[in-house]
């Protein structure tokens, strides 16, 4: 049944690391950096974090599809003003065609200082 979800994938992070070194250039593809800022009412530096979490999230989802590891350089995220986020795969195996249906999704938690993203996937019909 394509419907099935075959994966949920949960992350929680700090929106601020105050006096720590930016994880941009490891975290982010250079497209990814290039276009920071773009979320009202979310920093860049925010976003940064946002990002580091929706695609943890998203791994974590998609990892019983695609049954290998996925480096930071091989996918990006795109969060969306609205708390949706969609995701490009550029894996060398296209272990990714497995993905019939990605959803993901963030909200700030503000009165904890945390973004809070999840993802499903389904699998490919």
């Amino acid at each position: 049944n394509s419907t099935l979800v075959a994966g949920v994938g949960v992350d929680l992070e700090f929106t601020s690391r105050p006096g720590k070194r930016s994880i941009a250039p490891r975290v982010l593809t250079e497209r990814e950096q290039e276009v920071l800022g773009s979320i009202p009412g979310v920093s860049v530096e925010e976003e940064i974090l946002l990002r580091f979490s929706l695609k943890e999230a998203i791994y974590k989802a998609a990892h019983p599809l695609l049954c290998q590891y996925v480096g930071f350089q091989e996918a990006e995220v795109t969060p969306h003003a609205d708390g949706t986020a969609s995701c490009t795969w550029y894996l060398e195996t296209e272990a990714d065609k497995a993905i019939g249906n990605l959803k993901a999704h963030w909200t700030r938690l503000d009165e904890h200082g945390f973004f809070l993203t999840s993802a499903s996937v389904q699998e490919s019909s």
